[in-house]
């Protein structure tokens, strides 16, 4: 392990209910000064605001493709929309549709190369929690080994159309559906002749090429716990994607529940990390592996990290400490002191 320190930046912050505003206005920030035929637009899909700006010529006309993809996307994938692709699954139906169905297998395979820490059959257990509702609460041990009854990806079959789940199992795919879109709108801005965009999708950014003068872009990572950002992360043609339990969350005789469950025993995940920033090429994976990463704790992440080649890590501890991966040597700055976890 390197001991680096690194300053120079500011810390400006964030609340976990405004988490996503400030967000969005940090990266808007680090955005500015690069004013080339510049368009933006903003859509709330998939539970979440999302920010989509686009630079060269025909942007506007590409944000406006975009911003349909997205409407498309979360028709189908909204585990919370009854006419959905997915609804439809989980309430014992067969599934043709092939775009819900590759993202379905693409979620299974994400669950076995991290042997079920992010898991799309945990719903049952989200909806017996009911994150994100009023009726949000904590159930008694019974309910929540009766649901566990119900969940475990390793009970599904191989995804062949038309797809059918177990009786009693359904799936949330909002594990990795933004990064899927993140995915799908990338192909899509550049099919538009789009070189240059970021795509703020809730804790997804999405960087596609570079700034318009050619340099890296620049993401602030919210701290949980402060007024602005812990660390800034710099590059292009990835996705820079953190979980955390700070971002969706209920309170209940004064302890705070997360809603990125452990899908072995069914609670909120504890680990003694306060977030963790996947930094990917590849959309969907960086998605799953945030989640996946912060409900295996630090040394089962870093132990699949060195055996992994297609993504880089921060991982921000409840102490405060930092650790950075070693592909981020460089592109990771940040006022406070850090740790680079060496392969």
């Amino acid at each position: 392990m390197v001991r680096k320190r690194d300053g120079g930046m500011t810390k400006t912050g964030t609340i976990a209910c405004a988490a996503l505003a400030l967000a969005l206005l940090t990266l808007l920030t680090l955005l500015c000064g690069c004013a080339q035929k510049q368009a933006t637009t903003e859509i709330f899909a998939m539970d979440t605001v999302m920010q989509l700006t686009a630079y060269g010529s025909g942007a506007e006309r590409a944000l406006g493709v975009a911003e349909g993809e997205l409407a498309r996307l979360d028709a189908e994938l909204s585990a919370q929309r009854t006419s959905s692709e997915i609804a439809k699954l989980n309430a014992g139906g067969a599934c043709e549709n092939k775009e819900v169905l590759r993202v379905l297998a693409r979620a299974l395979e994400i669950a076995e190369r991290t042997d079920g820490a992010y898991d799309p059959t945990v719903y049952p257990l989200m909806q017996l929690w009911g994150f994100g509702t009023e009726s949000a609460h904590v159930p008694q041990q019974t309910e929540i080994s009766d649901a566990l009854g119900a969940v475990g990806y390793e009970r599904l079959s191989s995804v062949t159309a038309p797809y059918a789940l177990p009786s009693g199992m359904a799936v949330d795919l909002g594990g990795i559906g933004k990064g899927f879109a993140a995915e799908t709108l990338r192909t899509c801005l550049q099919e538009q002749g789009i070189r240059s965009a970021v795509l703020s999708l809730g804790g997804n950014v999405t960087l596609i090429g570079s700034k318009i003068d050619g340099s890296d872009w620049t993401v602030g990572l919210q701290d949980p716990d402060g007024d602005g950002c812990f660390g800034y992360v710099s590059g292009k043609d990835v996705s820079v994607v953190t979980s955390g339990g700070y971002q969706r969350y209920f309170e209940e005789k004064g302890r705070r529940y997360w809603h990125i469950l452990n899908a072995k025993t069914g609670w909120p995940a504890e680990t003694g990390l306060s977030s963790v920033t996947i930094v990917s090429a590849d959309d969907t994976l960086a998605d799953g592996l945030s989640t996946a990463l912060f409900v295996m704790g630090l040394d089962r992440a870093l132990a699949f990290w060195r055996e992994s080649d297609d993504f880089e890590a921060v991982f921000l501890l409840d102490s405060g400490e930092i650790y950075v991966t070693q592909g981020l040597q460089g592109s990771f700055r940040s006022e406070r002191s850090f740790e680079v976890i060496a392969r």
